[in-house]
């Protein structure tokens, strides 16, 4: 059962150590990518962390990896897939499903009208988001999408949709905000779900789309979109959250 490498920034937030708290304790997690390697205190204290649970720690992503889920860059990714395929499902809190596509009822006020915004993971490493969004379905076969569009939402916190269960003892234990968005954790479990790997019922609601920029790549400054038009995009279709069922 223990399938799913994942792909985790340390030094920033707590998101991904909770994340892969989350996976672990689900019984899913096969070994954890450090992208990069810790550098903080607080980082190299996750990392340690991880270790004292038996967690498989490394920098880069092993042989035969069928199940990626990212927390943070795509960097080594895009390393990956250069020389390999046979990726079932790339799982990543990441990109944005604009006003053009998401229901006017259902657009978080933040992004009110909005169809293209900066997004912290895309950004992160450009060159690298960008060839695994022209990825080939030999290279990864599907590619899962929970943006911003859903994750900035009150409902994906400690007072909604983690008041119980497993996700709520992580979060306590990690001395979580009751008003911090669970990003990443979002991604994990509706990958988790649409991957067949667990079950349970979606939060989100998914559509096939396919990621777009505004005025083409420029670094950190990138405004993402998506769109259901093929022509308007270099990009692959994807499979994005688009507004929560709940």
């Amino acid at each position: 059962m223990e399938r799913i490498i994942y792909v985790a920034e340390l030094d920033q937030d707590i998101d991904d150590i909770i994340a892969a708290e989350y996976l672990y304790r689900q019984g899913v997690l096969k070994g954890v990518v450090l992208d990069p390697y810790p550098k903080t205190e607080v980082g190299l204290k996750r990392l340690n962390n991880l270790k004292q649970k038996g967690i498989s720690v490394s920098e880069t992503i092993p042989d035969g990896t069928e199940y990626i889920f990212v927390g943070g860059a795509l960097t080594t990714v895009a390393n990956y897939i250069a020389n390999h395929t046979g990726v079932k499902a790339l799982v990543m809190n990441g990109g944005f499903v604009g006003c053009n596509i998401v229901p006017f009822k259902d657009q978080l006020d933040k992004f009110r009208n909005k169809e293209f915004v900066r997004t912290f993971n895309f950004n992160m490493d450009i060159n690298a988001t960008d060839a695994v969004m022209r990825s080939t379905s030999e290279q990864i076969q599907e590619i899962i999408l929970v943006g911003k569009n859903v994750c900035h939402s009150d409902k994906n916190t400690k007072l909604g949709l983690w008041k119980n269960g497993v996700a709520r003892e992580i979060l306590d234990e990690y001395h979580s905000k009751d008003e911090k968005k669970q990003h990443d954790m979002l991604a994990c479990r509706e990958g988790l779900i649409l991957t067949k790997q667990m079950e349970g019922n979606l939060y989100c609601e998914y559509k096939e789309v396919y990621p777009v920029t505004q005025d083409g790549l420029k670094g950190n400054m990138t405004q993402w979109g998506s769109t259901v038009l093929k022509k308007k995009t270099p990009y692959r279709v994807v499979k994005s959250a688009i507004r929560y069922k709940i």
